[in-house]
């Protein structure tokens, strides 16, 4: 009785996500869209603008060497963000690794103790193992 009910409530749920979700897809890919045209027509707005000042070549090679000098802070950005996060994974796995040297520890120092701790974690399963059937 409750289950068809618990069906149907999740799945008017997820229905209404993956619609919001295709809604949002949409109005997202307008934006980039809009955005993009926006960049370029900047970007040539920019490069009329100073080939009046510095001629033709000059206001393309301006325009290059800003566009190299953008793209190279991004990729310093980005490695260092990376250095960052495998720094700290390094540190996670280094802390995981301690943790578990102490725990293989205590099961050598106190076999009973973790024998008692299996059991328990065991039977704890196969109660709740029992409920769900």
């Amino acid at each position: 009785m409750l289950l068809p009910i618990l069906s149907l409530l999740t799945g008017a749920s997820v229905h209404r996500t993956v619609a919001r979700a295709k809604r949002n897809g949409i109005f997202i890919a307008l934006a980039v869209l809009f955005l993009l045209t926006a960049y370029a027509l900047a970007v040539t707005a920019g490069a009329i603008w100073l080939a009046g000042i510095y001629g033709p070549v000059g206001a393309a090679l301006f325009l290059a060497a800003c566009a190299l000098l953008i793209a190279i802070i991004a990729l310093v950005a980005m490695s260092i963000i990376n250095a960052r996060e495998a720094r700290r994974t390094r540190e996670r796995r280094a802390a995981l690794e301690s943790l578990a040297t102490v725990g293989l520890g205590l099961i050598r120092a106190q076999p009973l103790l973790t024998a008692g701790v299996l059991a328990a974690i065991v039977a704890a399963n196969l109660v709740g193992s029992k409920r769900e059937d």
